[in-house]
């Protein structure tokens, strides 16, 4: 692939990183707080809860390995 081999990567900037993982793990406290404290039905709160966290998460993991997170690449579509 050609993202290894570009060194210009504006995800790969370590202030895009840092804003990139806070965002995170914000995120992934929301979905944490859904799980637990949601007023939806319980399939509903877990299922979107789960979601969020998982998004979260990637997108810490995604800040640490200097990698374009899911989020972003979604974001063109929303």
């Amino acid at each position: 692939m050609t993202d290894e081999q570009n060194i210009n990567r504006y995800f790969s900037g370590i202030i895009y990183r840092i804003l990139s993982g806070l965002f995170g793990v914000f995120l992934t406290a929301v979905g944490i707080y859904v799980v637990f404290f949601g007023v939806a039905e319980p399939l509903i709160r877990v299922g979107l809860g789960l979601l969020i966290t998982a998004l979260g998460a990637e997108t810490i993991w995604s800040a640490i390995r200097s990698r374009q997170s899911w989020l972003a690449r979604l974001g063109p579509f929303i």
